[in-house]
């Protein structure tokens, strides 16, 4: 099976809203309390918004993975600035343009295949063609898929630790 990774166009929106869904199934597994599986009703129609809202946009990257014509994965990325008050700030990474990495999804069956590897390579390219100094991206740490893979496969290091607590 020959993989693609492409931007993301129109008409995307079926294929992404479907592993959109897987996604959210997998999540909800291993976290109920926090990940949820999203609605179906206008999933496809908001992805297809996504597109068009940020298809022209040079600092954002919407990224699919096709296999034999199936969208098995995808990326969303975004370049962050530096901030004008980084002089104050206590990250220096905020002196510096970086991107973040909103969301990286893999069909359940292409796992493990190197969707994710060849989705983040192609970050990772955009993001030095940009100028970029870092590339920062949130997972949670007791997903055993995404920190083997960030980790091991990909080279990324455990940065920061998010807190959270209920309150209801």
């Amino acid at each position: 099976m020959a993989m693609v990774v492409r931007q993301v166009q129109a008409g995307d929106g079926p294929g992404r809203a479907r592993l959109w869904q897987e996604s959210g199934a997998f999540f909800a597994g291993l976290d109920p309390a926090t990940a949820q599986e999203p609605q179906t009703d206008g999933l496809v129609e908001w992805h297809e918004e996504l597109h068009s809202r940020y298809a022209d946009d040079p600092t954002v990257l919407m990224l699919v993975a096709e296999q034999d014509g199936d969208i098995v994965g995808a990326a969303v990325a975004r370049v962050e600035e530096p901030l004008p008050t980084a002089h104050w700030q206590l990250q220096r990474d905020l002196a510096h343009r970086r991107v973040h990495v909103d969301a990286l999804t893999v069909a359940g069956g292409a796992r493990r295949g190197g969707v994710g590897s060849a989705l983040m390579a192609e970050v990772e390219r955009w993001a030095v063609e940009r100028g970029a100094a870092a590339i920062m991206l949130e997972t949670g740490v007791d997903n055993p898929t995404s920190m083997p893979f960030y980790e091991r496969r990909m080279g990324y290091t455990r940065h920061e630790v998010v807190f959270r607590k209920d309150l209801r």
